[in-house]
């Protein structure tokens, strides 16, 4: 079963929030999605909110998924990623911006604009 999506234009940026249960596949397919969303509606800052996924990430597949992220996004984008647990991210973070993202992990909508500014 994957991630639920629901998609908006916030504020000149795109908005996608993620719901359900944390699988591997689940998240990884959302990366995917995210970045199609991007290109098919042009926009060059994206908030993806993940804090509504349910589960335990493991951090070897915090590893894998920062790795992946990199690849898919490259530089082709800026992405504020919402998670309620900022800190445990901060190990996502590091790995996928030393891969060439342009990534923040941060507490909530209004920070991501912020960022994205």
């Amino acid at each position: 079963m994957s991630l639920e999506m629901q998609v908006q234009e916030v504020n000149g940026y795109l908005s996608l929030r993620a719901e359900g249960r944390y699988s591997f596949a689940n998240l990884s397919g959302l990366f995917d999605r995210v970045k199609a969303e991007s290109e098919k509606r042009a926009h060059h800052g994206v908030i993806l909110d993940i804090s509504k996924i349910a589960g335990i990430i493991p951090l070897v597949d915090m590893f894998r998924l920062a790795e992946q992220c990199s690849e898919i996004w490259k530089r082709s984008f800026r992405i504020a990623l919402i998670s309620p647990e900022v800190g445990a991210f901060n190990f996502f973070e590091d790995v996928a911006r030393n891969r060439g993202a342009q990534l923040k992990v941060v507490p909530d909508q209004k920070a991501a604009i912020e960022w994205l500014r």
